[in-house]
């Protein structure tokens, strides 16, 4: 049976969200039937493990992660080095992902490969309105072609969904949800300890610890975690602060937690390996974001039953149900973000009762062999098995075709 070729594309191999999910789909789909092959910018801190581990990987040397009118002429080029990836590989589904590489990719599949079957998955929206009207406009707008440029729009979230379809993203396209999905069996080193693991990031063993695990760009708003943190340190004392991760920001936020006299109880140890370690440790996961579809990061932390904090944005509304596995609180209000973090650290009880609650929700459609049964179903919908590749469909008469008829003489003897 001829196989269904794939051709991923993304923006950069940051650590993320949409990258380990496109990984890990590019890893679990039956390579029996489905050819994956991914393509992305150079530069991202996933590139080395994408060589290692992946067979068919490209890299776009045009495709830049920013949105700016001086990139131009890198994204025009990048447009033309994924439509020759494209002719090269002659792929049966191109399947975007990220803003950027989502608007440029699609372009590039209907200017130079019309024969691809277009996916588009978006995790989270990618723009908001806290940027800016001008901003926010240009990319419903852009996003609205783009969308006529597609065959199916895949969503993480149903928030999302409803909010393309409010601002006319999609109109008339076919749309599915299909969630980012972790694996919900987390591991720890058969010696780990929290008393040790507090000792090495130079926590006392009696501190809490408020964890966020996320980059350091706008859309994450690093800057009201730190803000945060100084709300709730004037009043407890015995707290930590965590904030991985690297990006533009950073240097604001360290400068900022300096400014405000937390910088000892405020850490930035970078991007971590041992994400699952750091949650053990955890008391309370926060996130600030503006943006989200599904993270990833807080199904980890309630993989863990670490309570959550977080801005009521997208889709945290449905990974995290408000005073029973965590606190919501609207968006940019840095005082009720405080106010739910500083309850969870005096109350043991109330920290427990919500261990309890995630310990007994069904998590069974974030888990990875639910996200990877329903991109197969989906590939399968826009290319049937027998007809990829650009094979000659096979034609069926009631089911499976009947060997030619043999004749027999009248003794039963073959002819």
């Amino acid at each position: 049976m001829a196989k269904t070729k794939i051709l991923y594309l993304i923006t950069a191999l940051d650590q993320g969200g949409a990258q380990n999910s496109v990984l890990t789909t590019i890893k679990r789909l039956d390579k029996r039937e489905f050819e994956c092959y991914l393509a992305a910018g150079k530069g991202g801190r996933l590139d080395g493990k994408a060589k290692r581990e992946l067979k068919n990987l490209h890299f776009i040397p045009a495709l830049k992660h920013d949105v700016r009118a001086k990139y131009f002429f890198h994204d025009a080029l990048a447009i033309l080095q994924m439509g020759l990836l494209m002719r090269k590989i002659r792929p049966d589904i191109v399947h975007t992902n990220a803003p950027k590489a989502g608007i440029l990719g699609r372009l590039a599949a209907r200017i130079f490969w019309r024969k691809a079957k277009v996916v588009h998955t978006f995790h989270g929206l990618g723009f908001a309105k806290e940027h800016g009207e001008k901003h926010f406009d240009f990319f419903v707008k852009t996003e609205k072609f783009c969308a006529s440029l597609t065959n199916v729009l895949v969503f993480v979230s149903k928030k999302n969904a409803a909010e393309a379809a409010s601002l006319g993203i999609g109109a008339g396209v076919r749309s599915e949800i299909i969630r980012a999905g972790i694996d919900f069996e987390r591991k720890l080193p058969h010696n780990f300890a929290v008393s040790g693991k507090k000792a090495s990031l130079k926590i006392p063993p009696t501190a809490r610890v408020v964890l966020a695990i996320a980059n350091f760009k706008p859309l994450k708003n690093p800057i009201h975690f730190v803000l945060a943190a100084y709300k709730v340190l004037s009043q407890i004392k015995n707290v930590y602060f965590i904030y991985t991760g690297d990006g533009p920001l950073k240097p604001a936020a360290v400068s900022l937690a300096g400014h405000l006299g937390i910088e000892k109880q405020i850490l930035f140890p970078g991007w971590r390996g041992d994400t699952d370690e750091l949650l053990a440790i955890a008391d309370v996961y926060a996130s600030t974001s503006l943006r989200e579809g599904v993270p990833m990061s807080l199904l980890e932390a309630q993989a863990h039953r670490v309570p959550a904090v977080c801005y009521d944005v997208d889709g945290i509304s449905e990974v995290v149900s408000d005073n029973r596995t965590g606190f919501l609180v609207k968006v940019n209000d840095i005082a009720a973000l405080a106010e739910k973090i500083k309850a969870l650290l005096r109350n043991n009880g109330l920290r427990e009762r919500f261990k309890e609650n995630i310990a007994r929700r069904d998590f069974g459609e974030f888990t990875v062999p639910v996200m990877i049964r329903r991109q197969e179903q989906l590939y399968r919908s826009l290319v049937p098995p027998k007809r990829a590749a650009g094979k000659k469909p096979f034609h069926f008469r009631g089911g499976k075709k009947r060997p030619a008829r043999r004749k027999f003489h009248s003794t039963g003897e073959k002819k």
